[in-house]
């Protein structure tokens, strides 16, 4: 679990009713990103819901060589609008550890256009640890990235 600097963001575990209720951690929280392969529960839905909180499902697996590359590329757009509306967000797995932090830190390049120091398994970050076949090799990652800077007006 991560809160990041660079906005209004973090890398959490997978929410409960009881975590919804913690104000330090979704106090606040207007957007999240499901990327657990687990989707939420009727109970979680309506609390999130209740709350305000609007969220999406991109569901990617930690099985070695499942692509994670699409998903990246259908929340970034949301997390950028809600990140230009100034509201809080979080993206989450089941321990907010891999998945998660590499869905953020995909976003902070496709903010800053730079990597975000974050050391992930003797890799730079988590989008530089490809070696389990998550993304395609950095150079493609960050070429699909910087396309939808781009057409987004980052």
């Amino acid at each position: 679990m991560r809160t990041f600097s660079f906005a209004s963001i973090s890398a959490r575990e997978y929410p409960t009713v009881h975590l919804l209720n913690n104000p330090y951690i979704w106090g606040g929280v207007r957007f999240c990103v499901n990327v657990s392969e687990k989707p939420y529960s009727e109970n979680l839905r309506m609390a999130l819901e209740q709350r305000g909180i609007d969220w999406m499902f991109c569901p990617v697996s930690e099985e070695d060589g499942e692509p994670w590359l699409d998903s990246i590329v259908s929340a970034l757009p949301k997390m950028l609008v809600t990140y230009k509306s100034g509201l809080k967000q979080v993206v989450h797995c089941d321990f907010g550890n891999n998945r998660s932090r590499t869905f953020v830190e995909a976003f902070h390049f496709l903010l800053k256009g730079e990597h975000l120091a974050d050391e992930y398994k003797g890799c730079f970050n988590h989008p530089d640890n490809c070696s389990i076949g998550h993304l395609p090799a950095l150079a493609k990652t960050e070429a699909v990235i910087q396309s939808l800077a781009g057409h987004y007006r980052v």
